[in-house]
């Protein structure tokens, strides 16, 4: 029995890597826990990205109900990406990610 809770535990740590472990991904989400952003926002966030990946990623996060689309309400014409209730449930493990990178890279770095 413990080997089947096991491949279970190994499973959803797969899901989550698979979702938010791209090389974008983890980012973007990390960009949004702070407020609603534009596309040209998460863009400038982002540094490199290309806008076809960024579109690309924003979809897929979106088609995993991580954010959504939210259109402002005083123009139509403009676009906010903001996180889903579902999204924000990643906001701890987003924090503790970004504390250990930071004991990480000291350690790298000495």
């Amino acid at each position: 029995m413990k080997n089947k809770q096991k491949q279970v535990q190994l499973r959803d740590v797969q899901d989550v890597i698979d979702i938010i472990g791209g090389r974008w991904r983890g980012a973007i989400l990390a960009s949004l826990c702070d407020k609603p952003k534009r596309f040209n926002e998460l863009k400038r966030d982002l540094g490199t990205i290309t806008p076809k990946i960024l579109i690309k990623e924003l979809k897929y996060l979106e088609l995993n109900k991580l954010l959504q689309q939210q259109e402002n309400t005083n123009d139509t014409a403009i676009v906010m990406y903001t996180l889903t209730k579902h999204g924000k449930s990643l906001e701890p493990l987003i924090e503790a990610i970004v504390a250990w990178g930071q004991k990480h890279r000291k350690i790298i770095l000495g």
